[in-house]
C-alpha cells in the first residue's frame, strides 16, 4: 500500500494517540481487522461485530506484530489510537487513503449480478489498465474498507463492489470509496424486507451518487424502469432508447452468449464467456465502464472474452451421467429467473434444484410460489428445499402438477436423488447462500 503514517491515520479519524511521539513518522504496511491476519506493520482496528468484539483479540493482534491499533477503550500496551467508534474510525482512514489516488474509480451496485457485473468490468478494462478489484463479494462496510486499502501505486483503475441491506449503508460506504463512475445493474426484491419496496430499494442503492466525486459519470440499466429515471445516466442494455445497446443477441447455451455492442454508430462483435441474457447486461455495463474511460470497443471486447465466472456462479460442470449448472452462491427472484431461462433452453430433461431465496420479508412466500409458477411456465422438473419450499412447489404445482417435488432439508433431498434423477439431464442447483446447496452439488458431481 501507498505509504500511510500514523500521523496521517490519526488525524484521519481523530484518534487520540497514545505512544512514543516518535513512532508518528512510522508508516503501516497494511490494514486488517482480523488478528490472524496482522503481521509486522499492521494496523489493527478493533471491530465490535454482531458475535465478536475483536478488542479481545488485540493482544493476539500484537503478537503477530501488529505496530498500531485502535480501539474504542483504553489500553495497557501502546501504541493505540483511541476513537469513539472503530468502524467509523476505519471508514475515515479508508477515505483518507482513498484520497492518495487520483485514477478512476467505479463504484458498482445492485439488486443482482454485482460481483459477476464486477468481475466482468475488471475484465474489460484489464485490456488496457492494471485494475484493482474486490475479492470476492467483499461489498459491506469492512469488506469495501479493506478492498481500498489494497490499493497500490501500480494500479491504474479501480471496480469497488457495494452492497447492502439496509437504508444508509451504501451512503456510509460510498463515502470512503468516493466513486468516479456509479454503477447501476438493476433494481431487484433482494433485501426487500428491510426496504419495503422497490422504490425503497432504489432509494437505498442510489445513496451512492451523493458521493460521487465532482465531475463524475453514472451509468445504468437502461432496461429498468427505476434506474433509467436517474438524470444524465449513460444507460446501457438492448432498448433501442440505450446509448450503449446490445444487439444481435446469440445464445451459445453452456458456451456462453455473443452479441454486438453499438455505441453512436460504432458496431463490435463480442463473445460473452458466461451463460444467460443477463451476462449480455453484465458486458454492456463492462462496455460502458470502458468507454467512459477512453477505451475502444475492439480493446473491451478482448478483455470481456478473459473473463471467469467465480465458483458458485452458473459454472458448467460436465458430469459422465449428467451436466451440473452450479449457481449455488445466491439467489433472488430476480437472479432465480434469469438461471431457469438458461436452463430452459437447454437440450434434453431439465431439472433445477432450488433452495429458499433469503431476505423476502412479508412477501416471502408469495415470491417463492412466483418462481415456482415461473419455473413449470418454463418446462423444468422442480426439486425445491428448505422452509419455504412448499410455497414454491404450489405454485409449481398450479401449472403442472407432477413436475415437483419438495424436501424440508437438504439431508432429505439427498436421500432422494439417486432415484429422482436420469442419465442425459441438465440440473441446475441454486439457492440462497445460507442454504448451503453446494454440498447437493458436490454430491453430484462424485
Amino acid at each position: 500500500m501507498k505509504r500511510y503514517l500514523f500521523s496521517e491515520i490519526a488525524a484521519a479519524c481523530g484518534g487520540q494517540y497514545f505512544g512514543d511521539p516518535a513512532l508518528l513518522d512510522q508508516a503501516v504496511e497494511s490494514v486488517v481487522i482480523d488478528s490472524k491476519q496482522a503481521r509486522p506493520g499492521s494496523l489493527f482496528v478493533a471491530i465490535i461485530g454482531e458475535k465478536r468484539d475483536a478488542h479481545a483479540f488485540i493482544p493476539d493482534a500484537r503478537a503477530n506484530g501488529a505496530s498500531l491499533v485502535v480501539s474504542d477503550r483504553k489500553l495497557d500496551e501502546e501504541p493505540y489510537l483511541l476513537v469513539q467508534d472503530t468502524l467509523r474510525a476505519l471508514h475515515q482512514i479508508a477515505a483518507r487513503y482513498r484520497e492518495k489516488f487520483t485514477i478512476p474509480v467505479i463504484g458498482l451496485t445492485g439488486s443482482a449480478g454485482k460481483t459477476s457485473t464486477k468481475d466482468m468490468v475488471a475484465a474489460a478494462l484489464g485490456a488496457r489498465f492494471c485494475v484493482m478489484k474486490t475479492q470476492g463479494n467483499l461489498n459491506n462496510e469492512t469488506g469495501a474498507a479493506l478492498t481500498v486499502f489494497s490499493l497500490e501505486e501500480r494500479h491504474e483503475a479501480a471496480v469497488v463492489e457495494m452492497g447492502t441491506n439496509h437504508f444508509g449503508e451504501i451512503g456510509r460506504i460510498a463515502a470512503f470509496v468516493q466513486p468516479d463512475i456509479c454503477l447501476f445493474t438493476n433494481v431487484g426484491y433482494a433485501h426487500i424486507e428491510n426496504f419495503g419496496s422497490l422504490e425503497g430499494t432504489f432509494r437505498g442503492k442510489t445513496e451512492m451518487l451523493e458521493f460521487m466525486r465532482p465531475g463524475g459519470r453514472v451509468v445504468a440499466n437502461g432496461d429498468d424502469d427505476l434506474l433509467r429515471q436517474i438524470p444524465n445516466a449513460l444507460l446501457y442494455g438492448l432498448g433501442e432508447h440505450c446509448a450503449v445497446r446490445g444487439i444481435e443477441v446469440n445464445d451459445l447455451l453452456l458456451d456462453g452468449m455473443a452479441f454486438t455492442a453499438q455505441y453512436r454508430g460504432e458496431t463490435c462483435r463480442m463473445l460473452v464467456p458466461a451463460l444467460g441474457l443477463h451476462s449480455v447486461y453484465n458486458a454492456l455495463a463492462a462496455v460502458s465502464a470502458g468507454l467512459l474511460l477512453g477505451m475502444d470497443l475492439s480493446d473491451i471486447a478482448q478483455g470481456i472474452a478473459t473473463y471467469k465466472p467465480l465458483p458458485g456462479r452458473m459454472n458448467v460442470y460436465k458430469h459422465t451421467r449428467y451436466t451440473v449448472i452450479d449457481d449455488t452462491y445466491n439467489a433472488n427472484p430476480t437472479s432465480a429467473k434469469a438461471s431457469l431461462d438458461v436452463l430452459a433452453k437447454c437440450a434434453g430433461r431439465r431439472v433445477c434444484i432450488l433452495g429458499d431465496m433469503l431476505e423476502l420479508g412479508q412477501a416471502s412466500a408469495d415470491l417463492h410460489e412466483e418462481i415456482g409458477r415461473y419455473a413449470a411456465q418454463k418446462g423444468v422438473e422442480l426439486l425445491c428445499v428448505g422452509p419455504m419450499s412448499e410455497h414454491m412447489a404450489r405454485g409449481a404445482a398450479a401449472v403442472a402438477p407432477l413436475c415437483t417435488q419438495s424436501f424440508a432439508t437438504q439431508d432429505e433431498l439427498l436421500a432422494a436423488l439417486p432415484e429422482l434423477l436420469q442419465d442425459g439431464d441438465t440440473i441446475l442447483v441454486k439457492a440462497s447462500r445460507g442454504m448451503k446447496l453446494e454440498q447437493t452439488v458436490q454430491f453430484l458431481l462424485k
